[in-house]
């Protein structure tokens, strides 16, 4: 498989935010619009235990049919099964460029024949396991760059919809949305990704170190900065810039949109969070980052993610210092809210929610990672 000889898109263009503002299915709740839902813990793995459920950067989670999770590990480069009680099954995949083996995987995902899916971009492939862990085949690729963290959507024809670039006229790279066959037959161009938030946001938003040998690029605490996920029709839900909470969903090539606002009261970013953090970031040596830049306030929106059953999750924080959850179906009408407690986390670490089972890890006191599982109840 190579991207670059995957059908050119010329036809299609990125979506311009603003004309999708305007063309856009508007859609403005107030906070008691929704009924809550609940989060109640039914599964807690790792934190002081040793062995398989010793968890240290767990970079993607998923869980099958029978309820059984899987947790990738980026340290070790493989990936820990646990039954839906919690009990250690197996371990699949190892450090290696063997067969089976992974090098620097981004992430797992399981497609809708069962199979499970690893991108590994230092191996230049995709490795496939069946559900029960066994090395299927290896499906070589060229990918355009390492993603960090790997989050395709499987779409109903079976495919899995994920981003990745052709080339086009006069030899420059195109950011598309691709289908990937999961018969390895092929991969199908959807369209030019829409065009979500801008650059100077997100420099606005690093602390960039330079150096004679290296640069060093760190994403400053609480600055807003533009967020997306994709569902299963290939569309992108939008979060131009975090500091609000308007959400627009974009599909490849149309301006047939939605967009969901909300007017929340900003929450402060109190000095001993402030100081915290930068006790975490300097607890190594002195950075001499600017803090200053540190924002006063809290961006509106934290994380957008789609679930298995096309449901988006709008994550925020709440005053009492607790992640809430709002709920959306595809057309943007609103489902839920839901907050969740007992969990320290980050944005950065792994939140998925599979047949009303949502999966995440925590954080305890020492800043040691636990999976935990939440049923969701209506």
């Amino acid at each position: 498989m190579r991207t670059d000889t995957l059908p050119h898109a010329h036809h299609c263009r990125p979506v311009p935010l603003a004309a999708a503002l305007a063309a856009a299915s508007v859609i403005t709740l107030t906070l008691d619009a929704q009924p809550s839902w609940k989060l109640t813990e039914t599964l807690r793995l790792g934190g002081d235990e040793s062995g398989p459920a010793s968890f240290v950067t767990t970079a993607s989670l998923e869980a099958d049919a029978k309820g059984r999770l899987y947790a990738y590990d980026k340290k070790t480069q493989d990936i820990r099964v646990f039954g839906a009680d919690g009990k250690f099954v197996r371990v699949i995949g190892r450090l290696g460029s063997g067969p089976g083996e992974l090098r620097n995987a981004e992430g797992i995902v399981f497609a809708r024949d069962g199979n499970l899916w690893v991108r590994d971009a230092a191996n230049a492939r995709f490795t496939i396991f069946d559900g029960d862990g066994r090395f299927v085949s290896a499906w070589t690729a060229r990918f355009c760059w390492s993603q960090g963290a790997w989050s395709p959507m499987p779409d109903r024809k079976g495919r899995l919809i994920d981003e990745d670039c052709v080339v086009g006229d006069g030899r420059e790279r195109r950011t598309v949305l691709v289908a990937y066959k999961t018969d390895r037959s092929g991969v199908d161009t959807l369209g030019v990704t829409p065009t979500c938030g801008d650059r100077a946001l997100m420099e606005a938003g690093t602390w960039i170190t330079r150096a004679p040998k290296m640069t060093s690029y760190r994403a400053i605490p609480f600055f807003p900065r533009s967020l997306t996920a994709r569902d299963a029709d290939g569309a992108v839900w939008c979060v131009a810039n975090s500091a609000t909470y308007e959400i627009v969903r974009l599909a490849p090539g149309s301006k047939d949109s939605s967009r969901i606002t909300r007017t929340l009261a900003r929450l402060p970013v109190t000095t001993a969070t402030r100081d915290s953090v930068i006790e975490v970031i300097e607890a190594k040596g002195p950075t001499e980052l600017d803090f200053g830049r540190i924002p006063k306030e809290k961006p509106a929106i934290d994380r957008v993610t789609v679930d298995d059953q096309d449901r988006l999750w709008v994550q925020r924080a709440t005053s009492a210092g607790t992640m809430a959850f709002d709920i959306y179906s595809k057309n943007g009408r609103a489902l839920a809210s839901v907050t969740m407690q007992g969990c320290r986390t980050s944005t950065w670490l792994p939140f998925v929610v599979r047949r009303d089972q949502v999966y995440t890890v925590c954080l305890d006191d020492d800043d040691v990672q636990y999976v935990t599982r939440y049923r969701v109840s209506r």
